[in-house]
């Protein structure tokens, strides 16, 4: 079989089709989704309880100061005394201080010795025992060392049985080492002594000013910090190697593991960090706020990165990853926005995170070669345009809520809104207003509102309602264009807002219009215009009398949080003369509002599967083509989960897919673009023809020109040949097994015989999943993690209908037994999806009436919910 014969097959029927106009009015698809009101009320009373009592601790204590005496010879558990001392407004009530499962030994309260009232978690002080003015406890105490992900973590290298210290504190675990009293508002001094074996290095907040060394041990003896948050403070030790540079005496040290010093270009960071620091203090106008700044690899951490004050962590899985230049300058970033300026308490640590990943994008770009980094708003528009979506500003009552950190989404969402406020206000006014924030609350805590406040003054504007508009509700408006010419000129045009499904409300938003104009090998921009916007209808007289454009975009360069839908004849020009746009974020953005469409069932989807048959071939960027690739692979689902209905069309669409990605892996010479259709040609090898074709690649047989497989395409091709039940696909999987004996080929394995189409097999795999507890070996979760997501792909509905009952019956007690991680699998791989009306409606029936579920499972079965209705609008406008 020669390959080019894949690519002979007729496509010119989806070509067609994309030139034919489809005009339904859409079905409303909306049901209720609203949880039981008592639940909702109860859980609101108790977070309004528990801030309240945060809020009055906050104001009873004051110039809060810990001295710390640590000792970390043992090789299990780890000991200490603390002596904390501050002052108390009133002795009206008991006072609680904060230390997880430690075993304290000793424990003084201004000078008398008491049993300790300790529950495990908290230290109760009786009011008697309290003075109004100065106060001191004493503890002494031992504890266990961590080898979970967070307190005083312990790790022994497996290559040279080195041991490593290092802390980790989510958002409610600087407890889980020293006792304190564990809120952000709450910011102290902290003076640590640490004893240490001698060829250990110790780290911390502040820099150490004097070693004292033993026959076995050393003291490290640590100046005294600058006010900082219990979860800001730091401690980690071991015998790390370590670089050094300075930038303006400021001293700027990276660590390792010895065992991994050598994987380590410890000067290109180091240099990048020197650059990262010059560039947000001269943005900023606020000199760097510490006397040092380290900078860790450590084994695991449950995000990619920490920052606490003058100490940034990063997991060693990011090394060699495009990713780690980003973090790098994030948590830089935070020294300023997280340490510097606290959060006053947890509702606000999106906005800190924000600031900080905003100005981290910032220092990339101002590099003299900047990474591309368009991002692709598609995943938090869908988020944000649930029924039951929420405010990026929501009460947090407790930091248990925040174990996992804010939600990656979260935090774009919050770039996005950051973005458009500095364009509104204008990067000046954007600028002085972070000066001011910055300085006013220095070694402080502050709210959003504070930082608006900041703003507000330089920008001399009131912010107040477009504060409430975009950060106190949820969802995301849509604007489109509509405008008419005469004589080839514009003689009407205004910008139309629609309100999001959350609420109704019209916000206010600074946007640019590019106008396009088709050439003969270009869209050329015509002109580009700065509009303001804040109600339903906006007339733009300033256009009147320009050239009327074929192609007009309303959020040009992708400054404003809004969807675009465009309008009839811009519409047309995209669908036909997208790949002819210069501008990349343009193509990127004009995608997703195409994808866009067909979910909301205004474009059908094989108009949208015609335009990319047109535009794809020409495509170059390797990132547009990737979030189209992705897009295609989403169609791909969407078409499967139809079936049988428009299964001859399907079968077209997909073959044509599959002959276009074969053809441009065989004609690209960019050897990323190449790549990137080889790995789609993998996904979209359905044919009989085509699975027999990749079976060849594998064996030796066929060759593609420019194509040498690496182990991850040669596990790509095995695992998606068995998922189709290729012939001889099982022999192939064995075969790779005796060849390739990496770690993670064991992973690649199991993929491959889960997704197999076999029922008894997949029975047994789906009751493991449904028997898991967050007890069991955690081994076992990234074990089912991997069998989760490849059990039940789209195509296999029979073998998926067989157990959706049962997972439907059983989701209450699997969600109470499982952990957040595993639940966030789950429900995105195991809930039962068959683009139906009756889908729509059980899984809408046990959000309504299981108000007890946990965040993650409802948040879940939302995405569930919208998923089942966008297949549905795309099936019955389809073709």
């Amino acid at each position: 079989m020669k390959p080019i014969q894949l690519c002979l097959l007729g496509v010119m029927s989806l070509l067609v089709s994309a030139c034919q106009s489809t005009v339904t009015p859409k079905q409303d698809l909306i049901i209720n989704q609203s949880h039981s009101i008592s639940a909702q009320q109860a859980q609101q009373a108790q977070q309004a309880q528990q801030a309240q009592q945060a809020q009055q601790r906050a104001k009873r204590i004051s110039d809060l100061d810990y001295q710390l005496n640590l000792t970390l010879t043992h090789p299990r558990e780890f000991s200490g005394s603390a002596i904390i001392s501050f002052n108390l407004s009133d002795t009206e009530q008991a006072l609680a201080l904060d230390f997880n499962q430690a075993n304290v030994t000793a424990f003084t309260i201004n000078g008398s010795k008491v049993y300790p009232n300790y529950d495990g978690k908290r230290l109760s002080i009786s009011a008697a025992l309290l003075s109004s003015g100065k106060n001191q406890i004493n503890l002494q105490f031992n504890k266990p060392y961590s080898r979970a992900d967070q307190g005083l973590i312990q790790y022994t290298d497996p290559v040279d049985g080195n041991t490593y210290l290092y802390s980790h504190f989510l958002p409610s675990s600087a407890q889980m080492m020293v006792p304190q009293f564990d809120q952000p508002d709450l910011k102290a001094v902290y003076h640590l002594t640490v004893a240490a074996p001698n060829d250990w290095t110790v780290i911390s907040a502040s820099a150490s000013n004097a070693q004292v060394k033993g026959e076995l041990v050393t003291q490290w003896q640590f100046e005294s910090t600058k006010p900082i948050s219990p979860h800001s403070f730091s401690l980690h030790a071991g015998p790390y190697k370590q670089w050094q540079v300075t930038l303006d005496e400021l001293p700027i040290t990276l660590y390792a593991r010895q065992s991994i010093a050598n994987q380590v270009d410890s000067t290109q960071w180091l240099e990048q960090t020197r650059h990262a620091i010059a560039f947000y203090q001269e943005q900023l106008g606020v000199p760097y706020p510490f006397s040092k700044y380290d900078q860790l690899l450590v084994p695991k951490l449950p995000q990619n990165m920490m920052a606490n004050a003058a100490i940034s962590t990063f997991e060693e899985s990011m090394l060699d990853t495009e990713q780690l230049h980003f973090l790098v300058s994030r948590a830089l970033a935070e020294q300023w926005f997280s340490n510097l300026v606290t959060l006053r308490w947890w509702d606000d640590l999106w906005l800190s995170q924000t600031l900080a990943t905003f100005m981290a994008n910032k220092a990339l770009a101002a590099e003299s070669n900047p990474p591309a980094n368009y991002l692709d708003k598609y995943s938090f528009y869908q988020i944000d345009d649930r029924d039951n979506s929420q405010p990026i500003q929501t009460t947090i009552a407790s930091s248990e809520l925040l174990d996992e950190g804010v939600a990656p989404n979260t935090i774009k969402k919050g770039v996005a809104l950051l973005t458009q406020l500095n364009f509104l206000v204008g990067d000046k006014a954007f600028n002085k207003g972070l000066y001011q924030y910055l300085n006013q609350y220095q070694f402080s805590s502050a709210n959003l509102h504070e930082f608006m406040a900041s703003l507000s003054a330089s920008a001399k504007r009131p912010l107040d309602n477009w504060t409430t508009d975009w950060f106190y509700r949820s969802g995301v408006n849509r604007i489109e264009v509509q405008y008419q010419c005469s004589n080839n000129r514009i003689s009407q045009f205004s910008l139309h807002q629609d309100p999001s499904k959350a609420n109704s409300v019209l916000r206010e938003q600074k946007v640019k219009l590019g106008l396009f104009t088709i050439g003969r090998q270009a869209l050329h921009p015509n002109l580009i215009s700065t509009v303001t916007y804040d109600g339903e209808i906006t007339n733009i007289k300033r256009l009147y009398g320009v050239r009327c454009p074929d192609l007009v975009f309303p959020n040009y360069q992708d400054l404003g949080y809004v969807r675009v839908k465009l309008d009839p004849r811009s519409l047309e020009t995209a669908l036909i003369h997208l790949h002819k746009i210069e501008d990349t974020q343009l193509r990127i953005m004009l995608w997703q509002t195409l994808w866009n469409g067909v979910l909301e069932g205004e474009l059908a989807l094989n108009r949208f599967l015609g335009s990319v048959l047109i535009n794809a071939p020409t495509e170059q960027d390797p990132q547009v083509l990737e979030q189209l690739i992705d897009k295609l692979e989403q169609a791909k689902a969407l078409l499967e989960q139809m079936s049988p209905n428009q299964q001859r069309y399907s079968q077209r669409a997909l073959r044509a897919l599959e002959q276009m990605s074969l053809r441009l892996t065989m004609t690209q010479s960019n050897d990323k673009i190449k790549g990137l259709w080889f790995d789609a040609y993998i996904k979209f090898a359905t044919s009989h023809d085509a699975k027999q074709h990749l079976a060849a690649l594998l064996d030796g047989t066929e060759k593609l020109n420019g194509i040498n497989l690496d182990q991850t395409q040669r596990w790509a091709i095995i695992i998606h040949l068995n998922r189709y039940d290729h012939p001889g696909a099982q022999r192939l999987l064995l075969k790779e097994k005796q060849v390739d004996k990496s770690t993670i080929a064991d992973k690649y394995a199991m993929s491959a015989e889960v997704v197999q189409p076999k029922a008894t097999q997949k029975r047994q795999w789906f009751e493991r999943v449904q028997q898991h507890s967050a007890d069991s070996d955690p081994l076992m979760l990234d074990k089912l993690t991997q069998v989760m997501r490849k059990l039940y792909p789209s195509e296999q509905k029979a073998l998926s209908q067989a157990t959706a009952e049962q997972r439907l019956t059983e989701l209450i007690e699997v969600d109470k037994r499982n952990s957040p991680d595993f639940m966030r699998v789950y429900t995105q791989y195991l809930l039962p999806m068959n683009c139906s009306y009756s889908g729509v409606a059980r899984l809408t029936r046990i959000l309504n009436n299981e108000p007890n579920l946990s965040q993650v499972t409802q948040m879940g079965l939302e995405r569930a919910v919208q998923a089942e209705k966008q297949c549905l609008l795309v099936k019955e406008h389809l073709l």
